[in-house]
């Protein structure tokens, strides 16, 4: 093959640096948990940490920002360009792995599959949190996936230190890559001391993020598995988890990899003399199969199984089953011309989605940014007046109203019926005084009691992967 079309995951990475740069031109804020880990990095580097309020931990996006909080006020476009970077990068790889597994015996059609697997990651089906939503607000699923699908490619390299940071920086972003790295750690550091070394390092630092940050900042190693499996959003079944999973890819991806299936059978993917491609599809898989049932059993758990959860399953999907596609090409292209039509449906259903989900991430940041604009007209001093808290009766921009006061997010609790104090809401208060308003929102002075000690508790706060109030068809 020409070195010009040989798959380049590296022009990828630069190439997504590049257009996420350029996104920062776009006036959208973060979301709900990415202004939480603004906080808490910013606390890290200050040399204190606290975690009872807000979503759960989670290490990685806080280890990035707590360096990024050097940058004061463009912190959060620091976040945003990192975020967004990942958000691009997991399409872009998607594609190269489809055109890498598909062959070069499939020709041209490697590039199709390629095509529809970066199709089927970039509009991931996702009534929660549509992928506009993930890209404007700087959520992290979008990287974990870049991340997974970047150790996957370096294990096809067999560059196992490469798989070992890859994989790390993914199980710092979510619980369900554990399994998976410690499985594959086991097996490649055999004969390997060096990286053996390395990986029993892993196994001690990766549980040393997760549980001792919320041993020092809540006093509790549980704290986050607590407040994620505190109410918000009804528990599920596992089908319903695995129904979220068949929706996330085109439709054309799932007929791909029947297929795959059906072509390769697989049967033999396991002998000696079974192609080296074939094993690796089988593999990832498998992979992705028991992916979609740690996350359904997580959710039987208490634990919320958003489609987003799944993002790094679906995406090994889309590249499984464009790959069944190109092969397919070679034997019936009368079919494959009809799936590509299935595909190109299904592209233009999910773009005529768009100018919705961007109606909703507008609307959101308005109100960010009349909330800071509230701020700014009323000062600091006088919303913390009252037990050195500001009440809110709206969740999801609390943890952006922690960061613009430089407070702990505890600093803010959520208060649906404030009676103390002074409380920021979109509504009417009665018996309370206006002393601010920009745009819906109101600075509204009531009662602050002398007797603190027998202040009502504020209600726990539920987090975005709980119970963020959504509108119809979106939310974080």
């Amino acid at each position: 093959m020409s070195p010009l079309l040989r798959p380049r995951p590296a022009l990828a990475v630069g190439a997504a640096l590049v257009l996420a740069a350029a996104s920062l031109a776009l006036p959208y804020l973060p979301v709900y948990d990415p202004w939480a880990w603004l906080v808490w990095g910013r606390e890290l580097a200050h040399g204190g940490l606290e975690t009872t309020g807000g979503p759960s931990w989670k290490p990685l996006p806080v280890l990035v920002d707590a360096p990024l909080s050097l940058l004061g006020g463009a912190a959060p476009r620091a976040w945003l360009l990192v975020a967004r970077a990942g958000w691009i990068c997991a399409p872009l790889l998607a594609g190269l792995l489809a055109a890498r597994l598909s062959g070069e015996g499939t020709g041209r059609w490697r590039w199709v599959a390629a095509a529809i697997a970066a199709g089927s990651v970039a509009l991931t089906a996702d009534s929660f949190t549509p992928p506009l939503r993930q890209f404007t607000g700087g959520l992290s699923e979008p990287l974990l996936v870049a991340l997974v699908l970047g150790a996957i490619w370096a294990a096809l390299d067999e560059r196992p230190g490469w798989v070992l940071g890859l994989g790390t920086a993914a199980a710092l972003l979510r619980p369900e890559c554990w399994p998976f790295l410690a499985l594959w750690a086991y097996f490649a550091s055999r004969g390997r001391p060096r990286l053996r070394a390395a990986a029993i390092l892993v196994a001690i630092l990766v549980p040393v993020a997760w549980f001792v940050p919320d041993v020092l900042g809540a006093g509790n190693p549980l704290e986050g598995g607590e407040t994620a499996r505190a109410g918000g959003i009804e528990p599920l079944d596992g089908l319903a988890v695995v129904g979220r999973a068949l929706a996330a890819p085109l439709a054309a991806s799932w007929i791909g990899l029947v297929l795959l299936l059906w072509r390769d059978a697989f049967g033999n993917a396991w002998s000696a003399k079974a192609p080296r491609g074939d094993r690796t599809l089988a593999v990832l898989l498998l992979g992705a199969g028991a992916w979609i049932l740690l996350v359904a059993l997580m959710a039987v758990a208490g634990f919320a199984g958003l489609p987003r959860f799944l993002a790094p399953a679906t995406a090994v999907v889309a590249v499984c089953g464009s790959v069944g596609i190109a092969r397919a090409a070679q034997k019936n292209r009368p079919l494959v011309l009809a799936l590509l039509v299935i595909a190109l449906v299904g592209f233009t259903w999910r773009v005529s989605q768009l100018p919705g989900d961007l109606n909703v991430v507008q609307r959101q940041t308005h109100s960010v940014n009349d909330l800071f604009d509230l701020v700014e007209a009323t000062g600091k001093a006088p919303l913390l007046a009252c037990q050195n808290r500001a009440r809110m009766t709206r969740v999801r921009e609390q943890t952006a109203l922690a960061w613009k006061l430089e407070e702990p997010i505890s600093t803010v609790p959520i208060h649906r019926k404030p009676r103390h104090g002074v409380a920021l809401s979109t509504q009417p208060l009665p018996h309370g005084d206006v002393i601010a308003q920009v745009g819906p929102w109101r600075a509204t002075v009531l009662p602050c009691p002398t007797d603190y000690g027998h202040q009502p508790s504020p209600a726990s706060p539920p987090t975005s992967e709980r119970a963020t109030p959504t509108p119809p068809k979106a939310g974080p």
